[in-house]
């Protein structure tokens, strides 16, 4: 299977499917990956033992401009990004000759993948992970998907952004439930994220982005009020490719709102500690398309708070494994928060059956299953997906 990713840093995808290749071989699925070598992902995927196909495929401009508006690209830069994307199908296409079938693993990369598909006379999956917001992009996404042979969605909410004319099979992540169990904290963390170890933690963990709903959190927690207004919040990521004043700008804001009570860490690679380590977990996400971190809180015996958009309510039962509130509304969420900082016997319900309805249906083994069966299925030309035991 070739597996085609323009270039890249090592991001929560990435390791996601760097994770994914030796348990797949085991299954007898062998994953090469087509890429610039000196990408960062290239090189890491190397580094593993991994076979590499050197392609020059380039990651090219979307229908937005990269600079957080809304404008679209000039008919220059649109007619330049059309080349290059004409050139990397046809280089895909000659490579993809040589594999039982194509994947995009990028959503940039999903137009070339699914014409070199058919140039080649192959098979072709994409790999949507998001959201994309109604408009030219959405639909442009839903013609390349009706061209591909299928697409795996991370979600039943990314599935319905690519419509009910394309083939699409759900395959919910899964997390290791070995790594993200409950436990005891790691002594000394929480002095690194919070300033008054003795308080309330509220965690939050993303990238520093307009649509992850930080700022409505920090809103929220300044609104506290009784015991709950005592709570501390960490703020665990970085800006990624988002735009770095919007960080900083939450960071003054975080500070002025909250003063001490709020923290940046920044990036953290031990997040399986810091959510043994915390109170609370949110998400307060615009519309996430899955939220795995809140899966992985989950799994940690943590409490969690989420928005009712997105993947998110596909697992959380709302007052039975956690609570929902509607993206972007400060006091819904400061509602929430006081509940589950006030009402011990309602958070340790819902952590107990989180904890019994991820195991193990939300496993590795159970996603990498369903992976190698999908690998399968579109390389014999079906398919025809496999139920997974649902979290509701």
């Amino acid at each position: 299977m070739l597996v085609a990713s323009p270039p890249a840093p090592v991001w929560g995808a990435q390791l996601y499917l760097l994770d994914q290749v030796e348990p797949l071989r085991q299954r007898g699925i062998v994953l090469t990956l087509a890429s610039p070598a000196d990408s960062p992902f290239a090189e890491e995927w190397v580094a593993r033992g991994w076979p590499l196909v050197e392609l020059p495929l380039r990651l090219h401009g979307g229908l937005r401009r990269g600079d957080g508006s809304d404008r679209r690209p000039g008919p220059v830069a649109l007619a330049l990004d059309a080349v290059a994307m004409v050139r990397s199908a046809v280089r895909l296409a000659r490579t993809g000759r040589q594999f039982d079938l194509l994947h995009s693993y990028a959503l940039r990369s999903h137009l070339e993948v699914a014409v070199a598909g058919r140039l080649a006379r192959r098979p072709s999956v994409l790999d949507q992970v998001n959201i994309v917001r109604p408009g030219i992009g959405r639909r442009v996404l839903r013609g390349v998907a009706r061209l591909a042979s299928l697409t795996v969605a991370n979600s039943a909410a990314t599935a319905a952004v690519v419509g009910d004319r394309a083939a699409v099979w759900v395959i919910q992540p899964g997390i290791d439930l070995h790594r993200f169990a409950p436990g005891a904290p790691e002594p000394g963390l929480r002095e690194q994220l919070t300033s008054d170890p003795s308080a309330p933690l509220v965690a939050i963990i993303g990238r520093l982005d307009v649509r992850k709903g930080i700022q409505i959190l920090l809103e929220a927690m300044a609104r506290l009020q009784g015991p709950a207004a005592e709570a501390h919040l960490v703020v665990v990521g970085d800006a990624g490719t988002g735009p770095p004043e919007f960080a900083a700008e939450l960071r003054r804001t975080g500070e002025g709102l909250l003063g001490d009570r709020v923290r940046f860490v920044g990036r953290r690679s031990d997040i399986p500690q810091i959510l043994r380590s915390v109170d609370v977990m949110v998400n307060a996400s615009k519309a996430e398309p899955f939220g795995l971190t809140v899966l992985e809180a989950q799994a940690c015996g943590t409490v969690v708070i989420g928005t009712d958009a997105g993947g998110i309510p596909e697992f959380v039962e709302h007052g039975v494994t956690g609570l929902l509130v509607p993206p972007f509304e400060v006091e819904p969420m400061a509602a929430a928060l006081e509940r589950v900082l006030g009402d011990a016997a309602l958070v340790g319900a819902m952590t107990a059956e989180a904890l019994r309805r991820a195991h193990p249906a939300r496993g590795l083994e159970a996603q990498y299953d369903e992976l190698a069966a999908m690998y399968r299925s579109v390389a014999a030309g079906t398919r025809r997906p496999t139920p997974r035991p649902s979290l509701r």
